[in-house]
């Protein structure tokens, strides 16, 4: 019998706990408008509520089926190539441990998943938070939709839900990107960038 990745031919949910995980999302926020060119900060910040700690706590930028709601977007374009197109460059992603990047850094965001539009940081305990936090570039100008919800696992056998009396654990960022990029000026000391708003 021939096996994928990984050279077993156990399923990858076969350690996923079974049932519901309650969450608490703490804040959730994002600039409405945005300039083509102009880096911005996404953040969530979850809790869990519950009793038991969470297998994989983990977001998921998307609306549904598609590239709706995601960082990407499609193109109308039926001669493309490839019609999916970035609406944001993600240059920063969520990580259980911080990252430094280094100046003009080559190398690819790290990622813990194969999941493209899922963000996992891992297990997380009783009664402690998490926070995502992805830094973006909006490279796209015009209307923009962007929705999360929080995941108690990555394959669906763990399911996150809302703490009693608390916000919704998905939603949606919506706003506009304007096509006039940042003014920017360099500093004093002859190095430093300094974006006007």
């Amino acid at each position: 019998m021939a096996t994928g990745c990984g050279g077993g031919s156990q399923k990858q949910d076969a350690k996923e706990p079974s049932g519901t995980f309650p969450v608490k999302v703490v804040s959730a926020s994002f600039p409405t408008s945005q300039r083509l060119a102009k880096d911005s900060t996404m953040e969530i910040v979850v809790q869990n509520a519950g009793q038991k700690p969470i297998p994989t706590i983990s977001v998921t930028v998307k609306c549904g089926p598609g590239l709706g709601g995601s960082f990407n977007t499609t193109t109308a374009d039926t001669n493309a190539a490839d019609p999916q197109r970035p609406q944001f460059v993600v240059n920063k992603i969520p990580t259980a441990t911080g990252r430094v990047n280094p100046p003009l850094d080559p190398a690819p965001l790290e990622r813990s998943s194969a999941f493209v539009d899922t963000y996992p940081l891992g297990k997380l305990e009783a009664g402690r938070s998490a926070t995502f936090r992805w830094d973006v570039s909006a490279v796209k100008a015009g209307k923009y939709r962007l929705c999360w919800r929080v995941n108690a696992g990555l394959y669906g056998k763990a399911k996150a839900i809302a703490a009693s009396g608390s916000a919704p654990i998905s939603g949606e960022f919506k706003g506009v990107i304007s096509r006039k990029a940042p003014k920017a000026t360099v500093g004093d000391d002859g190095t430093t960038v300094i974006e006007q708003p």
